[in-house]
């Protein structure tokens, strides 16, 4: 009974999810950053990405 709402609510959670990568990876990257936008997510790389995602509060915040 609740079947075809469960694979509703599926196609729209992943909708979004798709909507959501696709809006993160049009943003405009961080000097020295790539952005691509993969099936599981927004994949960053970088030299040096792990101390600067420390350092640097627009990495940190890169999802907001």
């Amino acid at each position: 009974m609740f079947d075809h709402l469960a694979d509703r609510m599926g196609r729209l959670a992943e909708a979004r999810r798709a909507a959501a990568i696709a809006r993160l990876a049009a943003r405009p990257a961080p000097l020295g950053v790539a952005m691509e936008a993969g099936r599981e997510g927004l994949v960053l790389s970088g030299r040096g990405l792990r101390r600067r995602m420390i350092e640097d509060a627009m990495l940190r915040s890169i999802a907001r």
